[in-house]
């Protein structure tokens, strides 16, 4: 084999190397300014509220890897005594200022959608949150915006159950302090999550 025919496969095995770890294949990092986690609270037995998180951080890698970070410390309520409460008797965010949530995606279904196209994908979840961590299945809608951004929302209402994160005692301290009847351990999740293509 001469020099020349040598090289000519090395530069197409390269070519070919740089096509498999091509940007295309980047991370998708969350735009927080399009993106937004909310959810509610139902007190009175009929008295629904919205509250939200204001910073929140995420990544889903090349390989599928879903991560997103809620910092508990930025719940709004839209009432700063109950923003107050919230953090230091419910979330306890002295002990634990973060949840962590961690999924695996199908970045075939993913990355092969055309732009205004959108696709139903189930996902399990682990979320991580007051030092305790339970596995769910949620039903996803991915939308894709454009070549380097897609949104992500649900396609179906997801509920998380306190009781299972060891936050029932600050839901009743809470329910004292306000003077309620009673406050659902029920919690309704929503969220319009935005990622962009990294470079």
């Amino acid at each position: 084999m001469t020099v020349k025919k040598s090289s000519t496969i090395f530069a197409f095995l390269l070519l070919t190397m740089g096509l498999i770890i091509n940007p295309a294949r980047a991370d998708w990092i969350l735009d927080m300014g399009n993106s937004s986690l909310s959810f509610g609270s139902i007190k009175k037995n009929s008295v629904g509220e919205s509250n939200s998180f204001y910073r929140l951080d995420g990544r889903i890698t090349a390989g599928g890897d879903i991560t997103l970070l809620i910092d508990l410390t930025s719940v709004e309520t839209w009432v700063d005594i109950r923003n107050a409460r919230m953090k230091e008797f419910f979330f306890e965010t002295d002990k634990f200022p973060m949840a962590e949530l961690n999924g695996q995606i199908d970045m075939a279904q993913f990355e092969s959608l055309e732009i205004g196209g959108q696709k139903s994908v189930e996902v399990s979840f682990d979320l991580d949150l007051h030092g305790f961590q339970q596995t769910f299945d949620a039903q996803l809608v991915v939308l894709r915006l454009s070549d380097k951004a897609v949104m992500i929302i649900p396609d179906e209402i997801i509920f998380l159950d306190v009781e299972k994160f060891n936050l029932l005692p600050g839901l009743e301290t809470l329910k004292k302090l306000a003077n309620l009847p009673s406050i659902s351990s029920s919690v309704p999740i929503i969220f319009r999550l935005s990622f962009n293509q990294t470079p």
